[in-house]
């Protein structure tokens, strides 16, 4: 059976390819959509995963794939039923009081129906259509054969046709496990747990399996509806703040984004930002969160010269890379776009050309780099709808800022604070009584020296003054060191939110050091 479908299929896939002029390459975007639509459910599928990779495709064949349309007719509800009561190993009825025969939503490879449950919980069940798995991975294994003839990228590309579709099969296998898909739910309603405005639905896990998921139903309006959204008074720039702020805190906090955040997959329920949809998720694991955020300090802090260092270790190299060409080449993109307005510049076209720059230079960028970068484009386009105004940098750039030091300080407690503050005074003591002793000997007159003092009252006192105004002025900036250290650190007593033994080191400091000044002022000797 196996045998003969593949058979089959193969003969379809080429005869399509051949159709569209695919046979010696993709070079047309729209033959490659209508070709990918032509193939049926896994193939549109497909393209909807190269969609998000903007590393393999171009600009223009991005823009195309994303007009893929994932509607396709509904399998009979009869099909449903029998799944659903197989993967359960119980009647329908058992399970739901009430089962809406009609999906409210049917895609490629699985539908979603309303549901009520016994104890009266609104939910959703998205079921895998029968066969879908099967279906698509033999496709994937006949795209394998037919790499070496019949290419999946556009000349040029930094990958070649084999290791997409490789990565094309683990991402598939990952969309196709609805086990995955609830656990990745999961995490994300507990990263977002004390988030007020954030909303994501609850798991009903003992009805939940690979080809079934149970969630709680959000009803609400979808993000890109203007209109109703101004009848209904949201405020659209408070929402654009706070979709961006929650984006960037998935991303530097959590680590763990929703990588696919297109308007059908975000809606306004009540006052609160609803997420649906976890099958696709980006995950920064410690390593790539800390090189990437070395990135974007270097360009909260405007260093192209530490951000031509962040690319280099977070990509990988394929070949030799010319640091010189890379550098001028990042900071020509920096220069170009980086004050422009949200509504002056065309995000996709930037990432593109970042893209370029990284596969010119023989870099390649990790895949969940790539799902970030999809991410990011496509918060980016919602957040001009809501209000062309704002800046993303505006919000950005604070954020990335105040992450950095707070990561960088919240590994520092209370103890290691004080220690420090012990060590900085103990140098500065230390420091001080060997000046203290050096002045002894010298007035005693046992240090070996070539200059020759005069014993004379006035001139020990002028270098007793010298030396304690010396003394003073380290202990003045011991306290302004150590102060600092506290009020970062953010322990002990808080006045109005600030460190009260920082607020008083830096009085101290300010009052002595004020001191000082005068008392030099006086002497006559500034």
């Amino acid at each position: 059976m196996k045998t003969n479908y593949t058979k089959k299929r193969l003969k379809e896939i080429v005869s399509v390819s051949v159709k569209h002029g695919l046979k010696g390459g993709i070079n047309n975007p729209s033959q490659l959509r209508e070709a990918l639509e032509e193939l049926g459910p896994t193939f549109i599928k497909i393209g909807q995963i190269l969609s998000t990779r903007p590393d393999i495709l171009s600009k223009e064949y991005i823009l195309e794939l994303q007009r893929l349309q994932d509607d396709v007719k509904p399998e009979k509800f009869e099909m449903v039923k029998n799944a659903i009561e197989s993967e359960l190993n119980n009647p329908l009825e058992e399970n739901f009081a009430i089962f809406e025969e009609e999906p409210i939503a049917s895609a490629s490879l699985s539908q979603v129906h309303y549901a009520e449950l016994k104890t009266g919980e609104k939910v959703v069940v998205k079921v895998q259509r029968p066969n879908a798995k099967k279906m698509m991975m033999a496709d994937i294994d006949i795209l394998r054969k037919l790499a070496p003839f019949i290419n999946l990228t556009p000349t040029g590309s930094a990958m070649d046709a084999k290791e997409v579709i490789e990565e094309l099969a683990a991402a598939t296998k990952k969309e196709l496990d609805f086990i995955n898909e609830a656990k990745n739910t999961k995490c994300f309603r507990e990263k977002n747990k004390d988030v007020k405005f954030i909303l994501c639905p609850k798991i009903y896990e003992d009805y939940c399996t690979e080809k079934i998921i149970v969630m709680d139903y959000i009803e609400g309006i979808k993000i890109d509806n203007i209109d109703k959204l101004k009848e209904e008074g949201y405020d659209l720039k408070d929402l654009a703040t706070k979709l961006t702020y929650n984006y960037f805190k998935q991303i530097f906090e959590d680590g763990f984004f929703h990588a696919d955040p297109h308007p059908g997959n975000i809606f306004l329920c009540g006052r609160k930002i609803g997420y649906i949809d976890f099958g696709l998720m980006g995950v920064l694991d410690d390593n790539l969160r800390k090189k990437f955020n070395e990135f974007l300090e270097a360009v909260a802090n405007r260093d192209v010269n530490l951000m031509t260092k962040s690319v280099m270790k977070i990509g990988q190299k394929r070949g030799p890379v010319d640091r010189s060409r890379l550098y001028e080449d990042i900071e020509i993109i920096y220069d170009q776009y980086i004050e422009e307005s949200i509504q002056d510049y065309d995000l996709p076209q930037i990432i593109e050309e970042i893209f370029k720059v990284c596969k010119d230079n023989n870099i390649y960028m990790p895949k969940d780099i790539t799902l970030l970068v999809k991410g990011l484009m496509t918060i980016q386009g919602l957040i001009a709808k809501l209000d062309s105004e704002i800046n993303i940098m505006d919000i950005a750039l604070p954020y990335v800022k105040e992450h950095i030091t707070n990561e960088k300080l919240k590994d520092l407690n209370s103890i290691e604070t004080l220690r420090s503050l012990y060590e900085i005074i103990k140098s500065n003591l230390i420091l001080s009584s060997k000046i203290i002793e050096l002045i002894e000997q010298i007035k005693a007159g046992n240090l070996r020296t070539q200059i020759e003092f005069k014993e004379s009252e006035e001139a020990s006192n002028e270098l007793n003054k010298m030396v304690n105004r010396l003394i003073f002025g380290m202990i003045v900036a011991g306290l302004v060191v150590s102060s600092s250290i506290v009020i970062n650190a953010n322990v002990g007593l808080k006045i109005y939110g600030i460190s009260a033994f920082g607020l008083i080191g830096y009085l101290g400091a300010a009052i002595a050091g004020f001191w000082l000044l005068i008392s030099i002022i006086k002497s006559g000797k500034l």
